[in-house]
């Protein structure tokens, strides 16, 4: 009998750590393959922003995938980070020939409210030189 329950038990680890493999696995490949976003609440880096748009509803990771989803759409969107602390969204675009390809407020407005948002307020980061209010 104590035979039976010890094979039994090996049995069950070899079921449950197979599986578990099986679903770790799985899960790398969908990040691998950017099916699942991994979003932080605050970036960790600085990134190199050209806007900033405020979205009030902009209060965890799945709202900010949602968001990203119609944002990485566009061609001349290059990343996108999110502050859900601060509801903001920051977008940076491609550049070409040192100019910066925005896309107009209206697209963005349009893009941010199929995800199920409002915009309040969308600033361009043009004047990149640090002020007295900027931390250094």
């Amino acid at each position: 009998m104590e035979d039976f329950d010890r094979f039994e038990e090996e049995l069950l680890q070899k079921y449950v750590y197979g599986r578990l493999t099986k679903l770790v696995a799985l899960f790398g490949f969908l990040i691998g393959m950017g099916f699942i976003f991994m979003v932080h609440p605050a970036p960790d880096k600085p990134i190199d922003a050209d806007m900033e748009i405020k979205v009030p509803g902009l209060v965890c990771s799945s709202c900010a995938i949602g968001i990203k989803k119609y944002l990485k759409k566009e061609i001349n969107v290059k990343y996108v980070a999110f502050d859900i602390y601060k509801n903001l969204v920051f977008v940076d675009f491609v550049e070409k020939d040192d100019r910066v390809l925005y896309l107009k407020n209206d697209k963005l407005i349009t893009l941010i409210k199929k995800a199920g948002y409002e915009v309040t307020s969308i600033k361009r980061l043009d004047n990149k030189q640090p002020s007295r209010y900027n931390k250094p």
